[in-house]
């Protein structure tokens, strides 16, 4: 698709990526607020990256103890280039050369858990070989940092140490520049036949490794080899998207794929000043509006895959992808979410991006004067191909029930167990939740990854069937699955008969989920089901509160607000597991504690329907 619209574009040239932002455009208020972010990098003692920290990974699996240095040497070296950049008094500079000095030190950008994914002998390797620079996702992030830090402040350091520019020119050369263009067997390029999945790893990496090339190359003869393998990699990547723009590893990393994908299309946009654009492309417009259709209220999307209900959201991306695509929904979620989280959100993840920080830097008067249009797609959206459905009582976000269900596959791109499951709440508070996933691991992308309770059917929402929860990769899916709306009510059928592995018993097993919006708004979840023998029944949701069994009904809570959940087809003991929550990436979302609800059934039948019915406690 893109290499098509750029031939039919008429683009004679590909020219070098000169135009610099100018910082005195920026706002005094984001300009306080940066550079007080800044303060804590001012004389900045650089962290160590030992050897021994590179081991960790292949020791004891550990990820942590080495990224944590390795980004915070990114994250300062990012704040200080934008707070010279605003200020240019030389006041951050000498902080700036010993950033720029460290990172170029490092024996590679490549983080301990990725580098023996791309090495030509194939063999495994303890630490990195420094005599091969491969990219991965960071090691591009790394050379993108210093690919700005030339252009924004490239000028004071020329004239202050030039070295230093030369040994940024240097390393990008060789770290970036020839293994990009020279090689073609990194799986994300998405060039060879490869077992990884082509997700968010094939934009984001790509789009960093082409923004160098166009900074600093001077070849256009490379420049243009580059961009030709980039458009390669990005249709390859585009032909295997969701035709409904869904994205199969949730919103948290949609940032990072369909948004990454945005900077990269913007990029060429600007590149040839208009010629090229793609962005009244179905498919990309569709990529961009996945976002508010899978928006739950505030900070809260859904998160089905590795993702946090609290998604980490880059407001001003948004902004801009809606400004690209004329959709105002869009805007307005990008504004909405910018105006939560601010200059703070973007800076609160692990890993960002300078060139995202300098986009809230320039939006920044605009978003925060940005009057909402208040524009609303319609209640109900079906992500056909996705097989995700997200549907409301109101179309004011923390007005009543949302509800959202997939059905899919086992074998999606950051996967879960979790075909047929949902995410139910309730004035904009979480009731009936999908967990989420843990801080990663070595074990999170091995053979050992479906051990993780997170990722386990198990602790999702969805029956246990004689012992037996759902098996991983994409045989493992559902049959089908079939949406109706209408006004009064909105209804998804999944058939998960096949999510199960045989030796569960599973003939046949219709997981349906309805909203009815009528007199009393509910949920309703409902199973027919059929099986070859029937040992043990139960049915699991996972709580964000702590539910109340009384008087034969149990009462589940959205933040403060009681609702009653009521079953009837059979005999069911409820019992309430209590999870406590101690991992670094949960509990910011959910708290101490998580709630297990489980509901067994007492002698169960071979076949049967069981009801349950969410709905608001009555006075």
């Amino acid at each position: 698709m893109l290499g098509t619209l750029w031939q039919k574009a008429g683009v004679k040239s590909v020219p070098k990526l000169t135009k610099v932002p100018i910082g005195e455009h920026v706002s005094p208020e984001f300009t306080e607020q940066l550079l007080m972010a800044t303060e804590k990098y001012c004389s900045f003692s650089w962290p160590t990256l030992p050897a021994l920290w590179y081991l960790d990974f292949v020791r004891t699996g550990n990820r942590s103890r080495y990224e944590a240095a390795y980004f915070q040497r990114r994250q300062a070296l990012a704040l200080l280039v934008l707070a010279e950049w605003l200020t240019g008094e030389g006041a951050y500079l000498d902080d700036i050369i010993n950033g720029v000095w460290c990172i170029c030190e490092e024996s590679s950008w490549v983080l301990p858990a990725h580098h023996n994914w791309f090495y030509k002998d194939g063999a495994f390797h303890k630490l990195p070989k420094i005599d091969e620079p491969v990219i991965d996702l960071f090691a591009a992030e790394t050379g993108t940092l210093l690919a700005w830090t030339w252009a924004l402040v490239g000028k004071l350091l020329e004239q202050a140490v030039p070295e230093v520019n030369e040994r940024i020119l240097l390393e990008l050369k060789q770290r970036i520049v020839e293994p990009y263009i020279t090689r073609d067997d990194f799986w994300w390029m998405g060039l060879r036949e490869t077992r990884h999945t082509l997700g968010n790893w094939v934009p984001w990496t790509t789009g960093n490794c082409l923004r160098v090339v166009l900074m600093i190359e001077t070849s256009e003869e490379l420049r243009t080899k580059a961009l030709t393998k980039a458009l390669a990699s990005l249709d390859k990547y585009l032909s295997i998207y969701s035709p409904d723009g869904g994205c199969d590893e949730g919103p948290s990393y949609w940032g990072r794929s369909a948004g990454s994908l945005f900077e990269c299309l913007e990029m060429l946009w600007e590149l040839t000043e208009g010629v090229f654009n793609p962005f009244s492309e179905e498919l990309v417009q569709k990529m961009g509006q996945y976002m508010y259709k899978v928006h739950i209220a505030d900070e809260y999307f859904v998160n089905f895959a590795d993702g946090s209900a609290k998604a980490e959201v880059d407001g001003p991306i948004l902004f801009s992808y809606g400004q690209s695509i004329s959709d105002e929904a869009l805007m307005d979620l990008g504004a909405q979410m910018y105006r939560i989280q601010g200059l703070d959100g973007l800076l609160a993840p692990q890993t960002y991006s300078l060139g995202r920080i300098l986009r809230a830097a320039l939006l920044h008067r605009e978003i925060t004067n940005y009057r909402e249009t208040r524009a609303r797609a319609c209640r109900d959206h079906w992500l056909e191909d996705l097989q995700v459905v997200t549907v409301r009582e109101s179309v004011e976000p923390r007005e009543g029930f949302f509800l959202a269900a997939k059905g899919g596959h086992n074998g999606e791109n950051h996967n879960h167990n979790d075909v047929g499951s949902c995410i139910v709440f309730y004035q904009g508070q979480p009731l009936i939740i999908d967990v989420g996933v843990e801080t990663y691991t070595a074990k999170t992308f091995s053979d050992k990854r479906y051990e993780i309770w997170t990722m386990q059917s198990g602790y999702h929402n969805l029956p246990i069937i004689n012992g037996v929860e759902q098996a991983p990769g994409r045989d493992y899916k559902a049959r089908k699955v079939s949406f109706q709306d209408a006004s009064d009510a909105a209804h998804i059928t999944i058939d998960i008969t096949d999510a199960y592995p045989k030796k569960a018993g599973v003939r046949s097993w219709l997981r349906s989920y309805e909203l009815r919006r009528d007199v009393v708004s509910r949920v309703v979840i409902e199973d027919n089901y059929e099986l070859a023998h029937t040992d043990e029944l139960k049915f699991v949701f996972m709580l964000a509160q702590k539910p109340e069994l009384q008087d034969g009904q149990i009462v589940l809570k959205a933040g403060t607000i009681p609702l009653v959940m009521k079953h009837k087809g059979a005999d069911l003991l409820p019992q309430v597991e209590e999870i406590h929550i101690e991992d670094a990436r949960l509990r910011p979302v959910w708290g101490e504690y998580l709630y297990r609800l489980v509901l067994t059934a007492h002698q169960p039948k071979t076949a049967g329907q069981v009801l349950f019915t969410v709905a608001p406690l009555q006075d």
